[in-house]
Formats: structure tokens, C-alpha cells, sequence
């Protein structure tokens, strides 16, 4: 009866995390999202009238047909940037910052021998970081440019079909095509590849913290 009983003491105050950790997530990340919007409902509107003052020669010098596109994809990434993506990192940081605190005061001796395992974990995932980072911007600009060609051939349509140039433009647009699904299948490799490694490295850290415990328990060593 004393282990059910402290079974069930243990049952009750993991439920009341959970629900806890589910009531102040969503009202932390509906608030971000909340702000998000009105900070991009804010700044659309202040782009807007800064467009309006423009001379006729920015129009003229601009494509004013790109604009509206431009806007969306702008506005758009500032929205995911600061709705989930700071967010995210101000939710990982506060729970990585209170579950080291937490750890330190009630199991000191165990904590610092798991964290000697974070340098390597973080110089793994920074080394691989920067290839992910290196091949993402590769493929970036080769889509770019890729998209740039076929604007450029369907903009000029007339004159391409005026001078009978599809086949060479077809062969430029072939070319850029293969070359971005080379450079895409480059960067599918290597994130799959840091994806697998960042999960390796985690779950080698619950190895390394298993055998910790168990040479904890087997010299009965405990944290005081």
C-alpha cells in the first residue's frame, strides 16, 4: 500500500507539470504569435506608406509587379522569424537555463560529470551547423538564378519566339535546372546527415548518463 500510495503521490505531481507546461505553453507562444502579427501589420503599413512617396523614377527603375511578391515573402519570414523561431529559442534557452539550475541544487555530483559530455555535443553540432549553413546559402543563390532565368525568357517572350531562340533558351534554363537539383541533392545529404548525427549525439549522451548512474550506484555514491 506505501507503493501505490507513493505511486500515486509521484503520478499527481508529474500530471500537474504537464498540464502546467501545457497551460504556460501555449499562452507564451500565443503571445508571441500575437505580437508577430501586429508587428508585421505594423511594419506592412509603414512600407506601404513609404512606397507611396516614392518619385515616379523608383517605379521606373523598379519592377513594380515584383513588389506585392516581395512584400509577402519579406513580411511572411519576419512573421515566422519572430512567431516561432524566437520564440523557440527564448523557450529552449529557459528550459535548458532552469533544467541546469534545478539539476545543480538537487544532484550536483551527477550534473557536472553529464556536463563534462556538452563541449563535445556542441562541437559537433557546430562543425556540421556550418556545412548545413554553407550549402544552404549555395542553394539559395543557385535558385535565385534559376528563377531569374525563367523570369527573364517568359518577360521577353516575344522576342524569344520573334528570333527563334527556344532551344537556347531551353538548353540555358536545362543547364541551371541540373545544376540546382545537384546542388539540392548536396544539401539533402548533408542535412539528413546532421540530423542523424545531432540525434546520435543525443542519444549517446543518454548512454554516457546511464553508465554514469550506474557507476553511481554501484560505488553507492550520492549526490549530497
Amino acid at each position: 500500500s506505501d507503493l501505490i500510495t507513493s505511486m500515486s503521490f509521484i503520478a499527481s505531481y508529474v500530471i500537474l507539470i504537464a498540464a502546467s507546461l501545457f497551460i504556460f505553453s501555449y499562452l507564451f507562444y500565443a503571445f508571441w504569435q500575437h505580437l508577430a502579427e501586429n508587428i508585421v501589420t505594423d511594419l506592412r503599413m509603414r512600407y506601404l506608406r513609404s512606397l507611396m512617396r516614392q518619385e515616379v523614377s523608383y517605379f521606373e527603375l523598379n519592377k513594380v509587379e515584383e513588389i506585392p511578391v516581395q512584400m509577402t515573402e519579406i513580411f511572411e519570414t519576419v512573421k515566422a522569424s519572430i512567431g516561432e523561431q524566437i520564440s523557440n529559442l527564448i523557450f529552449a534557452v529557459s528550459t535548458l537555463i532552469s533544467a541546469c539550475i534545478y539539476a545543480l541544487c538537487f544532484g550536483p555530483q551527477f550534473a557536472l560529470v553529464c556536463l563534462a559530455y556538452l563541449p563535445l555535443l556542441l562541437a559537433v553540432l557546430g562543425i556540421f551547423g556550418t556545412m548545413v549553413k554553407k550549402f544552404t546559402s549555395q542553394r539559395l543563390v543557385v535558385i535565385k538564378h534559376l528563377g531569374g532565368i525563367a523570369e527573364e525568357t517568359l518577360t521577353a517572350i516575344k522576342v524569344v519566339a520573334g528570333f527563334g531562340r527556344e532551344d537556347r533558351e531551353l538548353q540555358k534554363f536545362t543547364k541551371w535546372s541540373r545544376r540546382t537539383m545537384t546542388v539540392a541533392k548536396k544539401y539533402t545529404f548533408i542535412y539528413s546527415f546532421v540530423v542523424g548525427i545531432m540525434r546520435f549525439s543525443i542519444f549517446m549522451f543518454y548512454t554516457y548518463s546511464f553508465f554514469v548512474g550506474s557507476v553511481f550506484v554501484e560505488n553507492k555514491i550520492t549526490n549530497t
